[in-house]
C-alpha cells in the first residue's frame, strides 16, 4: 500500500483560486450564460473524458473522481442518468476539474497511480487530514466560483432585491437577512443549475448578502 502520508497540499489565497476559474471560464466559456455547460467545457475545450462507473458510490462512497493519469473523470454511471442529481453531479465534475487545474503537482510530484475506484478510496482514507480538507475546500472554491460567475450572480442577487422593492418587502433585509436569504436560494440557485447550499455558500463567500454595495 501507497504510504500518503508525507503530501502536502499547498496554500492558494482563495482570490488566486477564483481568478483561475475566472480565466478558464471566459477562456472555454465565451457565451457568459448560465448555467456554465460544465461537461461541454471538460470535454471538449479541456479533452478529459467523463466515464461513468456503475455503483461508484457504493464502492468508495464518492460521485466522482479525478484519474491519476489526468486523461478523464470518472463519475457514478446511477447519478450520471438521475436527473435528480444534476446539480450535484454538475458541481461534483467541476470539483475534479478544480484539481486538474489546481493539484497537478500534488498527483506528479507523489507518484500518484489512481485508476480504479478502491485506488482513490485508499488515497482520500490516507491522506493526511490537513492536508486533505485544504485538498478538498481548494477544489470547492473552484467549482463554486466556475459554476456561479460573480457578475452573474451579481444579477440575479440584484434581481432579488429589486422584487422584494416591488412587493414592499425591503424592509425584510435589514430585519431578518438570512431569513429572506432561505426563502430567496431557490430563485437564485435555478439559472446557475447548482443547488441551494452551494448558491448560498457563493452569496456569503462574496459577501453580496444584503443585496447593498454591488460594486464592491
Amino acid at each position: 500500500m501507497t504510504d500518503f502520508s508525507n503530501i502536502k497540499c499547498r496554500y492558494i489565497l482563495k482570490k488566486e483560486i477564483w481568478s483561475r476559474a475566472d480565466e478558464l471560464v471566459k477562456a472555454h466559456w465565451c457565451y457568459g450564460e448560465t448555467p456554465v455547460d460544465i461537461e461541454h467545457i471538460v470535454e471538449s475545450k479541456i479533452g478529459l473524458e467523463i466515464i461513468p462507473l456503475s455503483g461508484l458510490s457504493n464502492i468508495c462512497g464518492i460521485d466522482a473522481y479525478l484519474k491519476s493519469d489526468f486523461s478523464g473523470i470518472v463519475i457514478d454511471n446511477s447519478r450520471y442518468n438521475d436527473e435528480r442529481y444534476d446539480s450535484r453531479l454538475r458541481f461534483s465534475i467541476a470539483h475534479e476539474l478544480g484539481h486538474y487545474v489546481l493539484h497537478e503537482y500534488l498527483y506528479s510530484d507523489n507518484n500518484l497511480n489512481i485508476d480504479e475506484p478502491r485506488e482513490y478510496y485508499n488515497f482520500i482514507t490516507n491522506f493526511p487530514e490537513n492536508e486533505y480538507r485544504s485538498f478538498e475546500y481548494q477544489a470547492n472554491q473552484f467549482a463554486g466560483r466556475l459554476l456561479v460567475p460573480r457578475e452573474n450572480l451579481v444579477e440575479e442577487v440584484n434581481n432579488i432585491s429589486n422584487i422584494l422593492e416591488k412587493n414592499n418587502g425591503a424592509h425584510l433585509l435589514s430585519v431578518n437577512p438570512d431569513y429572506v436569504l432561505e426563502r430567496a436560494t431557490p430563485l437564485l440557485c435555478k439559472p446557475f443549475g447548482v443547488s441551494e447550499d452551494v448558491i448560498k455558500r457563493r452569496v456569503e463567500e462574496e459577501e453580496l448578502w444584503p443585496p447593498t454595495g454591488f460594486g464592491r
